[in-house]
């Protein structure tokens, strides 16, 4: 938040760290080594547990981030008593599948809660039971913080090959997938659009794709924005071959060791945007950002 300084300072209003949060979790490291004869192994593997929740921000009810040109309010909500930078919008509760689906969502008063909607449209929690789809109807939906985080190194040789494995994810936290957008009329889509709502082909889970999106499907931050961001990577995969001590001293050398080896490898994940590790800078906002390169290597290295 911005801290107010008096006129005579002649600064801007600098931004104050005036908020208090408590986490609260265990972090737990177990390593595992063996030697089977000339096979030699090491097993190092770790997690954590994290939850996260913000006490006090001050003189302010609440404070808004996560501003995404394609929504209509901000996605994000920090509020006492949940986490930092929940995830704030719409709750959806499925897609009507037919007209009779529209009339029937219906308020106290027996009127049409969203009678502007068609089918394939989302159909809006009406949480505080006003009749309407309004800005009061938004809560927390998310959580862009990993309850769980987790990783391992795995070593091992055998008489003149060696291998070296390394894995890391995160389970618990949800993503915003800010390139689900209707705004950027000439802007490609993810293959997922393939399964939306049409006529011929009703879904359950993709709404209709409409210019204008009169019933606000993508404008609303929404449980439809967000996806599960658990995932498990094969971050590196390294094998390599020592030459023999006896070949080494004939050319007098010390060492001569091949590799080939793999830098994120395989990702394991349910989310469907590009990559789901987007980095904490993100605040849990997938943007489109650029994913992670799979790169493959091999090389010799060479000790006089």
């Amino acid at each position: 938040m911005l801290v107010n300084l008096p006129d005579y300072v002649g600064a801007g209003d600098p931004t104050g760290n005036v908020a208090i949060m408590t986490n609260k979790g265990f972090e737990l490291e177990l390593s595992y080594h063996k030697q089977i004869d000339k096979l030699i192994f090491d097993i190092k593997a770790n997690g954590s547990y994290l939850e996260n929740e913000v006490t006090d921000i001050g003189d302010f009810e609440f404070l808004t981030n996560g501003i995404v040109q394609s929504t209509q309010f901000p996605v994000q909500r920090t509020q006492p008593g949940h986490a930092i930078g929940s995830f704030y919008g719409y709750q959806v509760l499925g897609i009507f599948q037919n007209i009779a689906e529209v009339q029937h969502h219906k308020g106290a008063d027996g009127k049409e809660i969203q009678p502007d909607a068609q089918p394939g449209d989302f159909q809006f929690a009406d949480l505080n039971k006003d009749g309407k789809i309004t800005a009061d109807d938004r809560t927390f939906i998310g959580d862009p913080t990993p309850t769980w985080s987790y990783g391992f190194t795995i070593s091992a040789s055998y008489r003149n090959f060696d291998l070296l494995a390394f894995g890391q994810g995160v389970a618990g936290n949800e993503i915003y997938n800010g390139f689900r957008r209707l705004d950027i009329p000439a802007a490609n889509m993810t293959t997922e659009a393939l399964d939306r709502f049409t006529v011929d082909r009703p879904s359950e889970t993709y709404p209709r794709l409409v210019k204008g999106d009169p019933n606000n499907n993508f404008i609303y931050p929404s449980t439809f924005m967000l996806t599960s961001g658990a995932y498990f990577r094969i971050k590196a995969v390294q094998i390599g071959y020592n030459l023999p001590k006896a070949a080494l001293n004939r050319i007098g050398l010390q060492q001569i060791r091949v590799y080939i080896g793999a830098n994120n490898l395989a990702p394991f994940t349910k989310y469907k945007g590009f990559d789901p590790e987007i980095g904490g800078g993100s605040f849990g906002i997938d943007r489109g950002i650029y994913p992670q390169a799979r790169t493959f290597m091999a090389g010799i290295n060479v000790t006089i």
